[in-house]
C-alpha cells in the first residue's frame, strides 16, 4: 500500500511544500520541492517536482497510490476540488483524498518517527487550522489531545514578531534571532507581551496587528507587531543596519521567556500524564536551545525532534495518519536521507558540461579529511539528500573547527552571512561525550544545543557558540558509515573526530541538489574544494 503525503497550499503564508512517500508504513521517499524549484520554502504552492521525486522513487505512477494525505482539515470542501484538480492535471490521476489538522499532522510526525511507545507531543508554531499549539498524549497507536491553544494565542507570532522588530525577516529568519541571543542579556521586561498563565501561556494581543481567526495573516512585508511594540522598544531595526546592543539584548531576553514558557508546558503534561519521554514538532521545534532548556529538565527522560520538524513535515504526519487509519502502524525512522541521489554518470555528465577538471579518489572519506585537516574547506555531496532545514553529512560544507577564525571565514568568504551566526559540529557518535554534556550521544538530527566541554571550548573554538554550547550531529556508522569513515579519517589527523558542518549552500538559497548545483556554488564562493560521488574537483591555485 502506497500513501503520499503532501504539504503546501494556495494560501498565503503556507510554506515548506514537500511530498513523502509511504510503503506498508515506511518511508520510500520525502523531499522538500525547494530543492527541485530553487524557490527557498516554495511559499504558497502545492508540490509538483518533489512528487514526481517520489513516485519515480519507488517506480510507480499515481494511479499506484492508494490515498493522498496532508492538512487543511479545516478549509472547507472547495479545498478538496483545489487538490483534485493539481492531481489530475499535473498526475492524471485522482487517488483519494484524506485531509487531517495541521496540528495533528505534526503530532503524528513526531510520534511515529520517535519510535516512543509512549510520550508527550507538543506541537508548536505560528498557527495551522487555526491553531497555533497543541498538546497530546500517544500511546501505542493512539495520539489523544490534551489541550489546543488558538491563533493568535501563538508562540510562534511572539517570536516572529520580535523576529521581525530585530531586523529580520519573520517566517524564516528566526534562528537568526535564535543565534542572536547569546550575545545580549536577557534582562528586558517582556512579560506583559507574552506570561505563562497556569499550564499555558497569554500573548497580548494588544502587541499584534489585529488578526481575527480564519483571516490571513499579512504579507510578510509588512509588520505584524502594533505600535504598542515600539513605544515599549524604540524604534525597529531596519533591516541591513548595524546591529546594536539593545537588539541582542531584545533577543536574549525573547529567548529566555520563550524556553520558560515552553518548558512550564512541558513540565505540566509530563506531571498530567505520568509520561516523560517527550516529542516535538512546528517551526518553533527548530529552537535548538529551548530544546535544551527541555532536555535538561529533571522531568524529562528523552527529548525526539522532529527533523523536519517545520511544515514541510506535515506531509510526514498526514502520510503516517492516513495509513493508521488504512489500518497499518507507520514505522520509525533510522534515519534523514531520503532525497534524490546522482549515479557516477550523471557526475561525471555534469562536470563535463561545466568544463571542470576532476578526478577519480580511491578513499572519497579519507581524501577529504586530509584536506579538511590541512585547513581546507571542502564541499561534500554524496548519497541522498536529506529531509528537513539540516545538512546531516551528505549535502555539507566541512571545515576544521580547531582552526583560528575559521567561523570568521566560512561566514563571510562562503556562506555570505551574519558574523554572529555559529556552526554546527558533527562528531563520532561514541566520541560524543568526549566533547559534549549532556545526553548527546544519539543527538543525529542537529536539534538540540548541548554544553562544550571546556577541551571543546579551547581546542574546538569553531564550533562553540558565544554561550558555549553547540548544536550537535553525533553520527553512527550503522546509518551514515561514508560520512563516519570521514570523521574517524579525521580523527586520525587531527586527534578529534569533530569536524564543523554547515549547509552546503550560500545564504538564502535551497542546499544543493543535483550536480550542477554543487559545482556552481563551489565556484560562486570560497570553497576550495568539492567531493562529489568518488570524484575529486580542486580549486587551482593562482
Amino acid at each position: 500500500m502506497y500513501i503520499l503525503g503532501i504539504n503546501g497550499g494556495v494560501r498565503i503564508g503556507y510554506r515548506d511544500a514537500s511530498a513523502v512517500l509511504l510503503h506498508n508504513g515506511q518511508i520510500v521517499a520525502a523531499a522538500e520541492e525547494e530543492r527541485f524549484n530553487r524557490i527557498k520554502a516554495s511559499p504558497s504552492q502545492l508540490p509538483e517536482l518533489s512528487v514526481r521525486f517520489v513516485l519515480q522513487q519507488a517506480d510507480i505512477t499515481m494511479k499506484d497510490v492508494t490515498a493522498v494525505a496532508t492538512h487543511g482539515s479545516t478549509w472547507g470542501h472547495d479545498y478538496e476540488t483545489v487538490l483534485k484538480n493539481y492531481l489530475l492535471t499535473n498526475f492524471g490521476h485522482a487517488p483519494e483524498i484524506m485531509r487531517f489538522h495541521h496540528h495533528d499532522c505534526h503530532a503524528a510526525g513526531a510520534y511515529f518517527a520517535s519510535g516512543f511507545e509512549e510520550a508527550v507531543i507538543l506541537s508548536i508554531d505560528n498557527s495551522g487550522d487555526g491553531i497555533s499549539t497543541q498538546i497530546a498524549h500517544g500511546k501505542a497507536e493512539n495520539i489523544d489531545i490534551i489541550e489546543r491553544i488558538a491563533r493568535p494565542n501563538s508562540l510562534g507570532l511572539f517570536y516572529g514578531m520580535i523576529t521581525q522588530f530585530c531586523g529580520f525577516q519573520r517566517d524564516s529568519d528566526e534562528y537568526k534571532l535564535m543565534g542572536l541571543a547569546p550575545y545580549g542579556k536577557p534582562d528586558i521586561d517582556l512579560s506583559d507581551i507574552l506570561r505563562i498563565d497556569g499550564p499555558h501561556y497569554l500573548l497580548s494581543h494588544e502587541y499584534l496587528q489585529p488578526i481575527v481567526p480564519g483571516q490571513p495573516q499579512p504579507s510578510l512585508q509588512q509588520a505584524i507587531y502594533s505600535d504598542k511594540l515600539t513605544h515599549k522598544l524604540g524604534h525597529r531595526r531596519l533591516p541591513g543596519s548595524p546591529m546594536q546592543q539593545h537588539y541582542m539584548d531584545i533577543a536574549a531576553s525573547a529567548q529566555k521567556l520563550l524556553e520558560e514558557v515552553i518548558c512550564n508546558m512541558v513540565r505540566e503534561a509530563v506531571l498530567l500524564t505520568g509520561v516523560r519521554k517527550v516529542c516535538l514538532a512546528g517551526g518553533v521545534a527548530l529552537n535548538c536551545a529551548a530544546n535544551k532548556a527541555i532536555l535538561e529538565m529533571p522531568e524529562v527522560e528523552e527529548l525526539f525532534v522532529q527533523p523536519a520538524a517545520g511544515d514541510a513535515g506535515i506531509s510526514q504526519g498526514a502520510a503516517y495518519l492516513a495509513c493508521l487509519e488504512k489500518g497499518v502502524r507507520p514505522q520509525a525512522i533510522p534515519h534523514s536521507y531520503w532525497g534524490q541521489s546522482f549515479s557516477e554518470d550523471e557526475i561525471r555528465k555534469a562536470f563535463l558540461q561545466t568544463g571542470v577538471t576532476y578526478k577519480e579518489v580511491a578513499h572519497p572519506a579519507e581524501t577529504a579529511a586530509a584536506l579538511v585537516a590541512r585547513g581546507k574547506v571542502v564541499a561534500w555531496h554524496q548519497g541522498r539528500f536529506e529531509f528537513g532545514p539540516r545538512a546531516l553529512g551528505n549535502r555539507s560544507i566541512l571545515a576544521n573547527p580547531a582552526i583560528p577564525d575559521i567561523k570568521h571565514l566560512v561566514n563571510h568568504k562562503i556562506k555570505f552571512r551574519e558574523s554572529f551566526r555559529p556552526f554546527c559540529p558533527s562528531v563520532l557518535e561514541e566520541d560524543a561525550s568526549t566533547f559534549f554534556e549532556g545526553k548527546c550521544h544519539n543527538a543525529h538530527y542537529m536539534t538540540i544545543n548541548f554544553a562544550a566541554k571546556d577541551l571543546t571550548k579551547k581546542q574546538l573554538n569553531g564550533i562553540v557558540h558565544v554561550d558555549g554550547t553547540s548544536r550537535i550531529q553525533t553520527v553512527s556508522s550503522t546509518t551514515n558509515p561514508l560520512f563516519h569513515a570521514y570523521l574517524a579519517s579525521l580523527k586520525q589527523h587531527t586527534g578529534y573526530g569533530v569536524s564543523i558542518n554547515t549547509s552546503f549552500n550560500v545564504n538564502q538559497q535551497p542546499i544543493v541538489n543535483t550536480p550542477l548545483e554543487a559545482i556552481a556554488t563551489l565556484y560562486g564562493c570560497g570553497i576550495d574544494a568539492m567531493i562529489i560521488g568518488p570524484y575529486l574537483a580542486e580549486k587551482s591555485l593562482k
